[in-house]
């Protein structure tokens, strides 16, 4: 594959924006809550600006990084269809914004490469190319009586906008057409014991999916 960003690309301000930060939130709690200890081993697929890596590992964490662009100075330089790592060697897989940098054909394929170095969860997150509105409620007392902090009213319509084509960046995102998420969800249930599907509160471009195997 063709390196599709340079390396400053991860270090911008307009790339580490207030979404990017929710998306790691969502990347670290994930990692946190599934993890029984900090003795976990951890793989995490596309290095980025390296934050949430140093931040797991800095909280006690073993976490091994792999990443196509060696320039990101990752632990494994590799393309993660072709991983040769010992089966079931990690706790916890991560790929976050990581596959539809990837042929949507290499998708399913992909998806057996980190089952079979991960010997419980796969955890990955992907672009769903939409238009939403989004309500957020926060009162006093909320985790009191709703068991939460805020109160979320969220629609999504299959609108969106032209940017992905002129981009250059991603091969495929979940839409309402070509790649709906029904689509996407039919090969990931024919992969894995269990799948369950977040959606990042202020983040509505991306999905996690916690892929259980």
């Amino acid at each position: 594959m063709n390196l599709q960003v340079k390396k400053e690309h991860y270090f911008r301000k307009k790339y580490n924006s207030l979404n990017r930060f929710i998306s790691y939130f969502y990347q670290i709690d994930l990692v946190t809550s599934l993890t029984a200890s900090q003795e976990s081993k951890i793989l995490e697929v596309g290095i980025g600006n390296a934050f949430v890596s140093d931040y797991l590992k800095k909280i006690g964490y073993h976490v091994t990084t792999c990443d196509f662009d060696e320039r990101l100075k990752p632990d494994i330089v590799a393309d993660i269809r072709e991983l040769a790592i010992m089966d079931r060697d990690f706790d916890i897989v991560t790929a976050f914004e990581v596959l539809e940098h990837i042929p949507f054909e290499d998708f399913d394929k992909t998806l057996k490469k980190l089952k079979e170095v991960s010997s419980k969860f796969v955890v990955i997150s992907l672009p769903y190319r939409s238009t939403s509105i989004e309500f957020i409620l926060k009162i006093p007392f909320g985790r009191t009586f709703f068991n939460r902090d805020f109160l979320v009213f969220f629609l999504r319509f299959p609108w969106f906008f032209k940017g992905f084509s002129s981009s250059g960046q991603h091969y495929w995102e979940i839409d309402g057409y070509k790649y709906r998420l029904g689509k996407v969800l039919k090969i990931l249930k024919n992969n894995f014991k269990s799948v369950k599907k977040i959606r990042p509160v202020l983040d509505s471009y991306q999905l996690f999916f916690i892929l259980e195997r």
